[in-house]
């Protein structure tokens, strides 16, 4: 245009830019400061709605973690993201690229306290957000949403945020389009370092592995697998496993270390050498002293350590991790490239006749209440080969791996930082990027309130995912830390939740499941539906919970 301004609008312009940069599925639930957006939303870009905002990051977070690109999630900047911070939480522990556009109030109306005003806008989703921005200008929008991006999807990956203005969109866009980049990790694991690591593994008498979630997501799961072959080496899942890096039926697999100082020191005390590729050393929940109820004195003790006689190392790609680390030595790189480059190193060891890693458990018995461990048990003989398994068992998780070993072709999630709701949502974002799996989320009806909303959105999409609710009506991992359980019941019990209604409600199938007569025929059902199906499974109390 002759005035100098451009005849595409800032709207225009980044729509161009989303196909750009392949993002063209977007997770929202908008309100009224992203309407101008959506006034010529075209048919190429696919919108999915979410009816409340933690299950709409919850659903990005899945997609981004099936596709291992970022998901583009646009809520409102202000209550929105308020709403949406126990997934962002989340999103960050466990390093997901996602970028969330916040609508911000029309720039004319930021004088006052209007409605759905987001104050100091760049703030509210700190510290859990990797990057966030605002643009000066209008016209700047779509180059800031461009830097956002590459910020990430570099490693540590994470969250990023950008508040845009409502009235930015239909504002005049700037002459040039954002010139198309490429921008990519180039950094590579140091060789001496590979050597040096390689060297005290080959020398160990015992040596260990902690597979890390990092290391499924660069790629380097088999790998992972070639190396503890060649080592003859255990392989422990990291505390808090939020992703599978190592098939649980591998016969060299240990276990998931329990989250507690002094039960990582037990179970690897047996090694002389321990290398953790991928997770930090380690993600605690608690102490062991911290489950007592007795009153406590000035608390004196040491911080967490780890075994005497035990050398650690540890290779992460996030510098704050390696700064923290428990570890003797602590190595910054790409812990999947690392994990590659020690298959070449590692010298191969004459395999062992030894007792199995894993102790075998016994084959459950059906009852009447049904037991968690009945149902994990019949679940994993009816599980298809290559489904994806998203998981938030607080007190059932010991049951759950004894009984659902996971094999090479399945995937597993789980939330990788205690907040509650990513795994129910984060199947739905899953199936929609990957319809060609089912996506399977085994977790309590405590945990599945979080984010119930996500089965709205799972019946819209006739998303593949199936919803298997062990229903011990109560938040039984609260009831067991107290010493007399019955004096706050108020607290934990969860009564009359019927999980199988709220579902039907959300238009999504659902049967509730009270013996185990029609437990096989309805788990067969529920996992080779045409869409989603919930089952609602009402199971015995386990008493006491196991790490």
């Amino acid at each position: 245009m002759t005035d100098g301004t451009s005849a595409r609008t800032v709207r225009e312009a980044t729509l161009e830019l989303f196909r750009q940069l392949g993002l063209t599925t977007m997770f929202s639930n908008p309100s009224h400061t992203e309407m101008k957006l959506f006034e010529a939303w075209p048919d190429d870009m696919r919108f999915v709605m979410g009816l409340q905002e933690a299950s709409v990051v919850g659903m990005a977070d899945g997609y981004a973690q099936a596709t291992g690109q970022p998901a583009l999630v646009l809520i409102n900047g202000g209550p929105g993201l308020g709403n949406a911070m126990g997934g962002i939480y989340t999103a960050a522990s466990a390093h997901t690229p996602m970028v969330i556009l916040g609508g911000q109030q029309a720039r004319k109306m930021l004088l006052g306290e209007p409605f759905l005003h987001a104050r100091d806008a760049t703030q509210l989703p700190k510290p859990y957000i990797k990057w966030a921005g605002e643009p000066a200008r209008p016209q700047d929008v779509p180059a800031v949403i461009a830097k956002a991006y590459h910020i990430a999807n570099q490693d540590p990956k994470g969250p990023v945020f950008v508040a845009v203005p409502e009235d930015d969109w239909v504002r005049p866009a700037g002459p040039s389009p954002v010139p198309a980049k490429t921008v990519r990790a180039a950094t590579v694991p140091d060789q001496e370092v590979l050597a040096l690591i390689a060297e005290e593994l080959n020398k160990a008498e015992r040596p260990g592995l902690v597979a890390g979630p990092t290391v499924d997501a660069q790629g380097a799961r088999l790998d992972l697998v070639r190396l503890a072959e060649k080592l003859q080496a255990k392989v422990w899942g990291s505390p808090v496993w939020p992703r599978s890096s190592f098939p649980e039926t591998h016969p060299l697999f240990a276990g998931v270390l329990p989250p507690i100082p002094e039960l990582i020191s037990a179970k690897l005390a047996e090694h002389d050498v321990v290398a953790v590729l991928g997770s930090p050393t380690f993600t605690l929940f608690t102490a062991a002293d911290l489950f007592s109820t007795d009153a406590a004195e000035l608390d004196q003790s040491d911080t967490p350590k780890l075994p005497e006689g035990t050398r650690f190392l540890h290779v992460t790609d996030d510098p704050e991790a390696a700064a923290w680390s428990m570890a003797d030595a602590a190595f910054v790189c790409q812990p999947g490239a690392a994990v590659r480059g020690l298959v070449a190193l590692a010298e191969q060891r004459e395999p062992v006749e030894r007792p199995p890693a894993r102790q075998a458990v016994a084959v459950p018995e059906p009852s009447t209440p049904i037991t968690q461990a009945y149902l994990f048990h019949v679940l994993s003989q009816e599980l298809p080969a290559d489904a994806v398994l998203f998981e938030e068992l607080p007190i059932a998780r010991a049951d759950f791996h004894e009984q659902v070993p996971l094999g090479p072709s399945n995937g597993y999630y789980a939330t990788a930082s205690g907040a509650l709701g990513f795994p129910f949502a984060g199947a739905v974002g899953y199936a929609i990027a990957r319809p060609e799996r089912r996506a399977v989320a085994v977790l309590g009806e405590g945990s599945a309130q979080y984010t119930l909303h996500a089965l709205w959105t799972a019946a819209q999409q006739n998303a593949p995912v199936t919803f298997i609710i062990p229903n011990n009506a109560g938040y039984l991992s609260l009831k067991y830390y107290l010493a007399d359980q019955e004096a706050w019941r108020a607290g934990w019990d969860l009564s009359g939740v019927d999980m199988a209604a709220l579902a039907r409600g959300f238009g999504c199938p659902a049967e509730r499941i009270e013996s185990p007569d029609g437990l096989r025929a309805a788990l067969k059902a529920a996992l080779t539906a045409d869409g989603p199906m919930l089952l609602d499974v009402v199971v015995d109390d386990p008493g006491l919970f196991r790490l």
